[in-house]
């Protein structure tokens, strides 16, 4: 009975899909992903490869549509953004996925401004785990729950003290309660214009901003970890960005007993490197403190303009807490077929808080 309700739930969720895409489709998605670990036991090809086929940026009740079917899943999302002048705006994402073999995963996540205010809040429910779906899941820069089943939550609550100066505090629910607080600081990078023909000497010299240099510290605690956080980010007018991220305390070691630890976070991303409308992106990521992720992730993410539509490659690696290594790629192609909305090339970028 219950392989039934879940059929027909996926049957609904593809006609959506199709119908949705014959009315405006944006995009068409390819996707082949492959992924090898240490701890693999015998098994057929599919049981470690995924193959997708997809539509995205669907025009759809106000917001936009994407679906997509593989070999593991159905899977549907919506994205709506909403002005609300003169407080600010708010946007939200929710996504579905049902395997075929029953399992469930569903998440939301929300973003909304008002005034000086900024909110981000995520929940999420599941039955299956995330690599049930996505052979890489558990490789991502922003750490991935992998648990098989349970419920999560998050909320991080911005507040912008000047111009130069945010306040941020957080929580995070589910397989470690945690909580964090900081503050983050910008400076501007400017330089000086070469004076013009006729300019008046008395005067200061224009300038232009180069970048930026944003500052962080604070601390975390909760489940497995107690310490202070730092970092800095570097980022240019021409899209170029580094990022480094640290962790400090008491907490879950590498070897599994309790003492003093660290945490390390880096990432880059270069834009037009392989070309014109080409973006590359490199990260890693070592937290031993987290007991339901992978404690270290890395990976290397490239997007490159070719013929009508952009090939995207990913190759992500890690190490799972019980010391399973592993490593993965994935091979995409979105393919624009016109419509009302506008392609999204690029993806979006990653960020977390130490």
């Amino acid at each position: 009975m219950k392989q039934t309700r879940a059929g027909k739930i996926k049957t609904l969720a593809l006609g959506a899909a199709l119908l949705g895409s014959s009315a405006g489709a944006v995009n068409l998605d390819f996707g082949v992903s492959y992924q090898v670990d240490t701890g693999r036991t015998a098994g057929n090809f599919w049981q470690y490869a995924a193959a997708r086929v997809g539509v995205s940026e669907v025009s759809a009740l106000g917001g936009t549509l994407s679906a997509g079917v593989s070999n593991r899943a159905v899977d549907l999302g919506y994205a709506l953004g909403l002005s609300l002048p003169p407080l600010g705006a708010v946007s939200s994402r929710t996504d579905l996925a049902l395997t075929w073999r029953g399992g469930l995963r569903l998440s939301s996540r929300a973003t909304g401004t008002a005034g000086p205010v900024a909110l981000n809040a995520g929940a999420s429910f599941f039955t299956t785990s995330a690599t049930a779906v996505d052979p890489l899941a558990a490789w991502t820069f922003a750490p991935t729950d992998l648990r098989d089943r349970g419920l999560a939550a998050d909320l991080t609550a911005r507040y912008r003290v000047n111009r130069t100066l945010v306040a941020v505090l957080g929580a995070e629910l589910g397989a470690q309660n945690q909580g964090f607080v900081g503050l983050e600081s910008r400076r501007d990078l400017t330089r000086v214009l070469a004076p013009s023909e006729g300019d008046d000497p008395t005067l200061e010299p224009a300038t232009e901003r180069t970048g930026t240099l944003t500052f962080r510290a604070g601390a975390r605690t909760g489940q497995g970890v107690l310490g202070v956080t730092g970092g800095l980010t570097y980022a240019t007018e021409a899209g170029l960005s580094l990022g480094l991220d640290a962790l400090a305390g008491r907490g879950q070691m590498g070897s599994g007993n309790t003492g003093f630890t660290y945490g390390l976070t880096a990432s880059v991303t270069v834009p037009e490197l392989l070309g014109e409308g080409s973006s590359l992106r490199l990260y890693s990521a070592y937290e031993p403190w987290r007991t339901a992720s992978a404690p270290l992730r890395v990976g290397a993410e490239a997007s490159l303009p070719l013929g009508p539509g952009q090939l995207s490659l990913d190759l992500r690696g890690g190490r799972s807490a019980g010391g399973t290594a592993g490593f993965g790629a994935r091979v995409g192609y979105r393919l624009p077929l016109g419509g009302s909305g506008a392609s999204d090339s690029g993806s979006t970028p990653d960020t977390t808080t130490p």
